[in-house]
């Protein structure tokens, strides 16, 4: 049961054979992808949909405008359909929203927080768009100071008020934009409603799951992880017949804070215990994964110099299948990013 469970995990998660999907669909079935670090988010779409190009990524941005980047599980930055970002921002804005006590330290609690947004979203509507050195000399116009945190905490707290979005790009700096500009305004369900629809999708993407793993992954209280939990049927149950593979699943190499691994409060199933500091190395941290079968047995970087590397570090020695699929995943890291690197398979680091 445990193989056909993390062999459901994997194919629910796009990481199994299956045709090119758009970087969009990719992003919708596994219910968003952190992205506070959007080379890493790029890297975990590239993952699940073989084929797809950077360039392609940048368009469902930047032109199409069918993906969108803001905060929402767990205080984090996700990319996230752009039908989903309203209904998502009524759900964790009222969770992460609001003011603090280090608000308040930086001087961004009341009035003054409430007045830096509203400088925000006026230089926002008047410019169109802003880079991050923008939105510092707009809020220190506005008497914030801006040499700490505070420009950071403005723009987290206006984008879960629904004010902004994020526009990344991995070749230079990310713009802000007003969010009413970019998607467009919708009906809302009531709270307890999105709720449901929360837990649904988190469901499709990483079931069978529990309670506790929707609350880990989410970040909500309790009250309101169980009110969405109890509007779902039972997560824990086994999968239908069409969700349980039997084949073996490929090689792949995801980018770090994979959603596979932030999926569960006990990640065990995916990673064995005495491997996990190598993953998680502190400070929230979740390194790049190598996985066969859907379980981590290395983690890996990209290095760029005269020579571009990727560097794999596995955790014991390899069989020859995982090497041949480490070995393919370079070369599609490699169409997917319009370079050459080579592989560098590391010796295997001591526990």
């Amino acid at each position: 049961m445990p193989t056909v469970t993390r062999r459901t995990h994997i194919r629910a998660q796009l990481l199994d054979d299956h045709p090119p999907a758009e970087a969009a669909a990719v992003v919708s079935a596994v219910a968003g992808i952190q992205s506070q670090d959007i080379t890493a988010a790029t890297m975990s779409v590239r993952a699940r949909s073989p084929g797809l190009a950077l360039a392609g990524l940048r368009r469902a941005v930047w032109e199409d405008r069918s993906l969108v980047l803001t905060w929402t599980m767990r205080g984090t930055r996700h990319l996230h359909p752009a039908a989903d970002v309203r209904w998502l921002l009524k759900v964790f804005g009222p969770v992460f929203g609001r003011p603090g006590r280090r608000a308040e330290q930086l001087g961004i609690a009341g009035e003054a927080g409430d007045g830096a947004v509203a400088a925000l979203r006026d230089a926002l509507a008047a410019e169109g768009m802003l880079t991050r050195p923008e939105v510092k000399e707009r809020l220190a116009a506005a008497g914030i100071d801006v040499a700490g945190q505070a420009p950071a905490h403005v723009l987290r707290r206006a984008a879960y008020e629904g004010v902004l979005c994020v526009l990344p790009d991995p070749h230079g700096p990310e713009r802000y934009v007003l969010l009413d500009d970019w998607v467009p305004p919708a009906g809302l369900p009531s709270r307890e409603e999105t709720l449901g629809v929360l837990a649904s999708r988190f469901l499709r993407a990483f079931g069978p799951a529990t309670l506790q793993d929707f609350r880990a992954w989410s970040g909500l209280p309790a009250a309101q992880a169980r009110l969405g939990w109890a509007a779902v049927a039972d997560g824990a149950a086994p999968a239908p017949e069409d969700r349980a593979p039997t084949a073996r699943c490929p090689v792949r190499l995801t980018g770090g804070f994979d959603a596979l691994l932030l999926g569960y409060a006990d990640r065990s199933l995916h990673l064995a215990p005495e491997h996990a500091r190598r993953v998680n190395t502190g400070g929230g941290l979740v390194k790049p994964l190598v996985l066969d079968d859907g379980v981590v047995v290395a983690t890996w970087r990209y290095v760029r110099g005269a020579t571009d590397t990727i560097e794999v570090a596995p955790f014991q020695p390899l069989s020859g299948r995982a090497v041949r699929g480490i070995e393919r995943e370079v070369g599609e890291i490699g169409a997917f990013l319009g370079r050459d690197p080579h592989l560098d398979l590391v010796e295997v680091a001591p526990p």
